[in-house]
Order: structure tokens, then sequence, then C-alpha cells
């Protein structure tokens, strides 16, 4: 009798861990399922801003030229993509996985350098880091780089941008611009193509009014 119900039990018992075994099997086959239905995480995505320079031209700046990292407050000094929704949106917003490769200040100052440059505006350029003395100071600051999504996507860029001697500080311009490119489309991609047509459109702006 006693054997009898010692059996019972381990049989009990056996049958209790089978059954917690298939459990534990088909939850972990469940997780592994729901795992595999999930969607990829996203890749995130790095952007330029440059403007290619016009072809040749006469020289504006006669000397050495110190252009110095533009700057920026706020988001925009940011390296996250900045957007608005639709026409007169008054809230900004980041995309998360859309990114420029350096912050902005940095990629406007090169990529002013390589305009000038590229248009014999001046025989040298320079940054703060190298010390060497100048001729003029070339400072810019970042007033708006977003882009604007909706029924009609486009990329707003506002700069200001100043030239100072190097020697007596006096100031020779100082002007802001602003410019407003419409994209292709609504992406991301076609938004950075926007904005830098419409950095390429300040930058032509600015050496005009340099060359007067």
């Amino acid at each position: 009798m006693y054997q009898s119900a010692t059996g019972f039990r381990f049989a009990l018992l056996k049958l209790t861990s089978a059954r917690v075994l298939i459990a534990s099997g088909l939850i972990a086959v469940s997780l592994m399922i729901a795992g595999c239905a999930q969607a990829p995480v996203p890749q995130d995505r790095y952007y330029r801003l440059s403007a290619p320079p016009p072809a040749g031209g006469g020289l504006v700046l006669p000397g050495t030229v110190e252009v110095d990292r533009f700057g920026a407050e706020g988001l925009a000094s940011g390296r996250a993509i900045i957007f608005v929704d639709g026409n007169g949106a008054a809230t900004l917003q980041e995309y998360n996985y859309d990114f420029w490769h350096k912050p902005p200040g940095d990629m406007l100052r090169d990529a002013m350098i390589d305009y000038l440059r590229g248009s014999n505006a001046a025989r040298n350029f320079v940054t703060p880091e190298m010390r060497a003395d100048t001729d003029y100071l070339l400072t810019g600051r970042i007033q708006v780089l977003e882009t604007v999504r909706g029924s009609e996507p486009r990329a707003i860029v506002a700069l200001e941008l100043a030239v100072t001697d190097g020697k007596t500080g006096a100031v020779r311009l100082v002007r802001s611009y602003r410019s407003e490119v419409p994209a292709s489309d609504g992406s991301v991609k076609a938004a950075v193509a926007a904005a830098n047509q419409g950095v390429a459109d300040i930058f032509a702006r600015f050496l005009g009014d340099l060359r007067g």
C-alpha cells in the first residue's frame, strides 16, 4: 500500500515536470517567433552640407582670410536634422535616425572655405587653430537650418555672414540671408539636397555682395 502511494506520487511528479518543460518550451518558441516578427531597427544615416563653387572669378579679399566655425544656438547647433510638420508649424522636432555627419557650424565653415577658394576670392584661408596673421575675419551664424514636411516639403536656411578687417576690426560687410528651396519629395534625402541648394544660393549672393 505504501509503495503504491509512493509510486503514484512519483508518477505525478514526473507528469508535472513534463508539463512544466512543455510549457517552458512553448513560451521559448513564442518568444522566438515574436522576436523574428519584429521590424529591424533602422540604421542611422548621415548627411553633408556643401556648396559647389562657381567657376573661377576675380580676387575679392587680397591677403589671408580667417574663417571660424559658424555660431549656432539651440537645436541648430546639434547634429540631428530638424523638421517641422506642415506650413506654419511652431513645433521643432528632431529625426531619430538622420544626422549631419558633423556639427552644422563646422560643415558650413568648411563649405565656405571650399566655396571661396574655388572662386579665387582670396589668396589664403586659415582657421583660428592655425594662429596665423590674417587680413580679414569671416564669421557666420546659423539663424535657421530646418526642413519642412507635408504637402509642400522644403528646406529653410538662414545665415548671418560678416567680413571684418583683421587689423583694424572695421566692418567690410555684414548681412543676413535666407533661402527656402522646395524638395523633390518628402524624404530626408530630398530635404538635405534642398538644404544644400539653399546654402549654395546664400553663398553665391554673399560672394556677389563682396564683389560689389
